[in-house]
Order: structure tokens, then sequence, then C-alpha cells
């Protein structure tokens, strides 16, 4: 037996030793272990065995210190990220307060003619306060080429004025908001009141079963597209936290509805997204907040975004801008 060759075959880093190199081991180990002639009577075999038993020591402490390959952490999956998200949200205190209030930045990507492409940005509020009060309004911001092609085909243009945007209408700054005629309604024939709302299960088949007793096949369309929804409207609402939670698990399951990871935020709207064929859901990873939604092209491009810029509870009443008319209802 070729002892080096055996350290060798353990430590595949180290250089190959001399031939010198182990003839001079060879003389010292064997140097060590030389004993006088063998007496008749005697086994000649135990110098060797303890040369053997000297290697094997050898070999065991090197393949003690050579490391182990380290194992790979196993891959969490979106659907995964979600369910911790969705945890956290429900977990989340919320604050108090007698008005419930959110404010999105509505973002859309259009043609002006066909010369260039002009993004319009628009702020749309909706509120709820005691004593059945609604409020809601949509007030134009800005419409400008998004695009390096565009802007320059503007300013060729003459950099003409675009409208929608602030000051655009003298007579009308705001007006009032679509969701003021939907207000509490999730679905065709589910229109809870508030208090109805906010005690809607916290557990997604639970909840998924309550929303079912009000689907109405007579006046609603099919069970699976009414049911995602009426989920969809539900995690924007003043729904409990717990209730908001279990809507995107319930969404997660649906069919035609994938949990995808690292989307294109092409509106800074950056999460993980419960996508279907016309758009995303996208919530915080960190939170499990709604941060928006956008809305896709056949060839998965967004080109339209309702960005959450502020939702919760408060006691401040809300004010719509002036000359804002029909701004404000009871349920």
């Amino acid at each position: 037996m070729n002892e080096f060759q055996i350290i060798d075959s353990v430590m595949p880093d180290m250089p190959p030793s001399s031939t010198d190199q182990l003839a001079a081991a060879r003389e010292r180990v064997f140097a060590g272990t030389r004993r006088p002639p063998v007496r008749a009577g005697r086994r000649p075999w135990r110098g060797t065995a303890l040369v053997a038993a000297a290697v094997a020591l050898v070999v065991g402490a090197v393949v003690a210190l050579v490391p182990r390959p380290a194992a790979e952490p196993a891959a969490v999956t979106p659907m995964q990220k979600l369910q911790a998200a969705a945890a956290k949200l429900a977990a989340t205190p919320e604050a108090k307060g007698r008005y419930w209030r959110r404010d999105t930045e509505q973002v859309q990507r259009t043609k002006n003619g066909d010369a260039y492409q002009v993004e319009e940005r628009a702020r749309e509020v909706l509120a709820f306060g005691p004593d059945r009060e609604v409020y809601g309004w949509h007030e134009p911001i800005s419409s400008k080429p998004y695009t390096a092609e565009g802007l320059e085909a503007w300013r060729q243009d003459g950099s003409p004025r675009l409208c929608p945007a602030r000051g655009c209408d003298k007579n009308m700054p705001a007006y009032s908001s679509k969701d003021l005629d939907l207000a509490l309604e999730l679905a065709d024939g589910l229109k809870p009141t508030l208090t109805e709302l906010r005690h809607l299960p916290t557990e997604p088949t639970a909840l998924r079963a309550r929303l079912l007793k009000s689907h109405n096949p007579r006046v609603a369309a099919e069970r699976a597209p009414w049911l995602v929804g009426a989920a969809s409207r539900l995690i924007d609402s003043p729904a409990t936290p717990g209730t908001r939670a279990a809507a995107y698990l319930l969404l997660a399951n649906a069919p035609g509805i994938e949990v995808v990871d690292d989307i294109p935020g092409t509106f800074g709207l950056d999460g993980l997204a419960l996508q279907s064929k016309e758009g995303q859901i996208v919530i915080d990873r960190r939170t499990g907040q709604l941060l928006g939604r956008q809305w896709l092209t056949p060839d998965g491009v967004a080109w339209s975004a309702e960005i959450v810029r502020k939702a919760g509870w408060s006691d401040v009443r809300p004010v719509p801008p002036a000359k804002c008319v029909r701004c404000t209802t009871r349920l």
C-alpha cells in the first residue's frame, strides 16, 4: 500500500508529492519503527501494523480538516412570501378614528394624436364617516410626455399645454369621484353596510363561504369571476386587516390568478403581485399593505395604475376642494 497516495486522495488541492519527498518521508516513518532482528517465535508484522495505524490517524485528521460543502438554503416561493405578508397584515393594529380615508394616484399612459405618448396623473379620494357620510373626488394633476422621443416631439410642437391637468378647467378643478356611485358595493348583489363589512370573517375559507352567500346567479356573473371581483374590491376597502389578509389568500387560490415576485415596477410599484391576464394587485412584502394595482396590455406591458398613497382611520374630517360638485353624499 502507498500510504502517501491515500493522503493525496483526501487532499485534492495539495500539489502531488515528488519522488524525492516520498522517499524521504518513507525513510523517516520506517526509521522510527525499526527494531532489532526478530527472534524465533515472535510475530514479524507488528511494526508494519504500527505504520498502518499511523497512516490511518493522519488520513483521519486530514479528512476532519477538509470543510464540508455548505447546504444551500431552500428557496422561498412567491406563495410563501404572500402568506408571510398576509400574516403581518393580519397582525397589524389599526389606528382609531371617526373617518376612514383612502388617497390614490391614478396614472394612465395614452397618446396625444399620433406624435407622442402622454402620461396623465390624477388624485382620487374616497372616505367614509359617521352617520353614513361618504366623500369622494377626482382632481387632475398633470399630463406630460413620458419618453425621450415623445418629449422631443412635444417640444417641436411648440410645447402645447396638455390636459387634463391642474388649472386646465378653472370652473371645475375637481369633480365627483366615480367611486361615490359604488361606495361599499363589492359585487352585483353584495353591498354590505360599513358595520357588516367590518365584521366579515378573517379566515380565507370562512370568508369565501360568507361572500358566496350573496351570489345570485340570476343577476350576477358566474361564481368564480364574481368572487374574484368581490375579493378584489374588499382588499381596498375599510375592512379589517384580518379580512383583507384573508382576501389576499382567497385570491391567490382563485382560478386564473398567479402569485409572482420581482415584477417590473413601471409606475414605482415594487412588491409581490396577484396577477391575472388583465393586471396585477401589488402588495408590500414587509407589511402586507396594498401598494396599488396596474393594468396590462395583452403583451404584459403596464399602461395604467392606481397607486395607494395613504389609507386608514383618523379623526380629520375630509374636505373636498372648492367648487367640487356632488363630492359628498350619504349612503
